[in-house]
């Protein structure tokens, strides 16, 4: 099976903004609370809940990179398999998309699957940033996806 999965690129800016922005303003409000001595306490307030939120986004990304994993998409000339995390999967005909569970419509440089499933609306985006992303979309025009969807390639507009 094919793989299309988040690229390289993608990640390395992911973890430099999140290194740049978000530890530094996390050790700063840190220092603010629990170090510095001449903070008021309204200030020691704001401080503290600005660590919270730093905080806490740190620990959603960290937990959502390494234990649930990022989105990445399987394909061969029968099935689709999307991987939202490590434990949810949604295995698809191609002949499936779009319909009834599964809508997919052109976004900027890519595609967003919107696909629903118990009650839970999962949107999947697949851009030029993705590894493995031209095969994937050429698996898209060979199943006709892109047809039946009503997606206009360029292809088409030429």
């Amino acid at each position: 099976m094919k793989r299309c999965t988040i690229g390289l690129f993608s990640k390395i800016i992911t973890f430099l903004v999140l290194m740049i922005l978000f530890v530094p303003l996390t050790g700063i409000a840190l220092y603010f609370v629990f170090i510095y001595p001449q903070t008021h306490h309204e200030e020691n307030l704001i401080f503290l809940t600005g660590l919270i939120v730093c905080v806490d986004l740190l620990a959603f990304a960290i937990y959502r990179m390494f234990y649930l994993g990022l989105v990445w998409v399987e394909y061969d000339r029968e099935k689709v398999i999307f991987h939202y995390s490590r434990k949810e999967e949604y295995k698809l005909q191609w002949e499936e998309i779009p319909g009834s569970r599964v809508q997919v419509r052109r976004i900027g440089g890519g595609y967003a699957f919107c696909i629903q499933k118990n009650g839970r609306l999962r949107t999947i985006l697949l851009n030029h940033f993705y590894s493995g992303y031209s095969d994937f979309e050429k698996a898209l025009k060979e199943t006709g996806v892109l047809d039946r969807a009503a997606i206009i390639t360029s292809e088409k507009m030429k």
